[in-house]
């Protein structure tokens, strides 16, 4: 799956509401979003545009209006860092598109959450949620899809490729750790690069 997830994903909690997670105070200015699956595949779409009329189509979709044009950006760009983990470090290749793959989690989320897609009402938070779940499940067709689209090679040497695993683990095992075990970022980058350069020693 693409690096960038929703902020929200990791704190949220099971007692709380998922509208309550759509009031977001910018400023001492409490805006109350419409962060739905559909609404987000409007500004993804809009996104790649990046005019100012876009700008000012993505708030009003999002259901805020009659914002100064001055502040237009500003707000926008605080919203989108609320929603996503901007901060985020990926390995800057693109792995999953939610326009291209919709073909392969929209079954899945009829499948196994009897959840249409393209009729259905569903926030984003419970479809972020739901996504990361088909990711997860192998009788799925997006975890079946990814699996051949993130295929490499083995590498030849038997080092190299233990030392590739034991990096993956690691990083899954950060993803997974309750909250007070969870290593520092700048801990694991230090281990991760110890790994990749014991990998390049070991190379044929």
């Amino acid at each position: 799956r693409q690096e960038s997830i929703t902020n929200e994903y990791f704190n949220y909690k099971p007692s709380e509401d998922f509208q309550q997670i759509n009031l977001l105070k910018i400023d001492n200015k409490e805006y109350k979003l419409n962060i739905t699956f559909k609404t987000m595949m409007k500004l993804f779409e809009l996104g790649k545009k990046n005019t100012p009329e876009s700008i000012e189509e993505s708030l009003n979709i999002l259901g805020i209006t009659d914002l100064p044009y001055e502040e237009q950006a500003y707000v926008l760009d605080e919203i989108t860092k609320y929603i996503f983990d901007v901060n985020q470090k990926g390995n800057g290749k693109k792995t999953f598109d939610f326009y291209y793959d919709y073909g392969y989690y929209f079954p899945d989320f009829i499948e196994k959450f009897g959840i249409n897609l393209n009729k259905d009402e569903i926030s984003w938070w419970e479809f972020d949620k739901l996504l990361d779940w088909c990711f997860r499940d192998k009788t799925s067709s997006l975890y079946n899809h990814m699996d051949f689209r993130l295929y490499e090679k083995p590498p030849k040497n038997s080092k190299t490729a233990e030392a590739n695993e034991h990096k993956y683990r690691m990083k899954m095992k950060q993803l997974h750790a309750l909250p007070n075990d969870v290593s520092s970022s700048e801990a694991l980058e230090k281990l991760w690069g110890y790994l990749e350069k014991k990998a390049g020693e070991n190379k044929e």
